[in-house]
């Protein structure tokens, strides 16, 4: 019988990357937001350089990725040091922690702002922090489904 090798390096860099696609999603969001903003405000058009129109969309994953560095890393050597396989359980648990983790680290950032400014609440980053969650909800459980190896076949005697 052949011994199957876990892909550690393929897991581990999919759950590294994976805030690429949703920084791209985001960026595409903000460019067209802006496109909008300054149509909207003419007065804006000299402000804003449309190479940064353009690159919105390419930056803002390798910032995601810079951002979730660390909480993700945590995510990824889980993973693949304790050689998850893909089933429903496994996706939705990587799902969930992942998720958990991105937001805990966000609202870190956001305690930190709203801790040192007297005009900034709680109150007004609740929306950010629900899709930052769905956002890495979302992300983590097709990673998982996507990249994780199949479950091992029990042989039959």
């Amino acid at each position: 019988m052949t011994e199957v090798r876990y892909p550690r390096f393929k897991v581990f860099m999919s759950f590294i990357l994976c805030p690429l696609v949703p920084g791209f999603v985001a960026g595409l969001i903000n460019s067209v937001l802006l496109v909008a903003h300054i149509a909207t405000h003419p007065r804006l058009i000299g402000e804003v350089r449309g190479g940064e129109i353009l690159l919105m969309p390419l930056l803002m994953p390798l910032v995601a990725v810079l951002v979730f560095f660390l909480p993700l890393l945590g995510l990824a050597l889980g993973a693949s040091l304790l050689k998850v396989r893909r089933s429903a359980r496994s996706c939705n648990a990587l799902a969930l922690l992942g998720a958990v983790l991105a937001t805990g680290w966000v609202a870190l950032f956001i305690r930190e702002v709203v801790t040192h400014s007297a005009r900034a609440r709680y109150d007004d980053y609740w929306l950010g922090l629900f899709l930052v969650f769905l956002a890495a909800l979302v992300t983590c459980w097709s990673t998982a489904r996507l990249f994780l190896p199949p479950r091992l076949q029990e042989p039959r005697s």
